[in-house]
């Protein structure tokens, strides 16, 4: 039976709690590790120094800013990298007026008005209009971008100076996974598209009634479709 760790990058402001149903759907099975992004002024040292702490081989998986991060991994350590799902992420460097409007919400929330950054920025966008859970989800993520605050600025940067992954998608031999929700209003459905069309054989989840945030909105679809790559 096949049990390589699974290594498991949480998004913007998001802790290991956006991988909950993931860690306790999974870690029966196989290690899961949540290793949280934002430590590191770049994300190339990020990068490389959490691969001095990762197994010698393993799964990943990427949520949103955890999936450009895995891009990443891939251009320092391919070769031990398994498998990979790009969860509600891109490759897609950022764009110009992006770069300016993340450095706004980041002073924002220097100068101590991150729950107006959550509530009247990011909120609104984040979880499909038909989410069920969508008003207890929405307390969570706000106690969750609280707990990781201090890392918001290093993850602005992850995201603002990010490199463009397209070239590297045809390239890209393992088995690899893109999973998003059909209403994300963050990271759209041509995103996704592109990420498909470019990887051989990629195998591609979109999921109904569910915006950006899939291990929450739709978390067994979500574990499902990490079982599914690991198999």
């Amino acid at each position: 039976m096949n049990t390589l760790p699974l290594i498991l990058l949480p998004g913007t402001l998001c802790d290991a709690f956006v991988w909950r149903a993931q860690m306790d759907a999974l870690a029966p099975e196989r290690e899961v590790r949540v290793c949280e992004l934002g430590t590191r002024s770049s994300m190339r040292e990020e990068v490389a120094s959490m691969l001095t702490r990762l197994p010698a081989r393993f799964y990943l998986a990427g949520f949103s800013l955890g999936g450009i991060v895995a891009f990443e991994v891939l251009r320092q350590a391919r070769e031990r990298v398994a498998g990979v799902a790009f969860i509600a992420s891109t490759a897609r460097p950022d764009p110009a007026d992006s770069q300016t409007r993340r450095r706004a919400l980041l002073a924002r929330a220097q100068s101590g008005d991150l729950a107006g950054v959550l509530h009247d920025a990011l909120l609104p966008h984040y979880l499909s209009p038909s989410c069920a859970s969508r008003e207890a989800l929405s307390t969570q993520l706000v106690e969750m971008a609280q707990r990781s605050a201090q890392r918001f600025a290093n993850q602005t940067s992850y995201a603002s100076e990010r490199p463009d992954s397209r070239p590297m998608l045809p390239s890209l031999d393992m088995p690899v996974t893109i999973v998003y929700g059909k209403d994300d209003q963050v990271i759209p459905f041509d995103r996704q598209a592109e990420m498909a069309q470019a990887i051989p054989h990629a195998v591609s989840c979109g999921i109904e009634a569910c915006g950006h945030f899939v291990p929450l909105e739709a978390p067994h679809a979500c574990s499902h479709a990490l079982k599914e790559m690991m198999t």
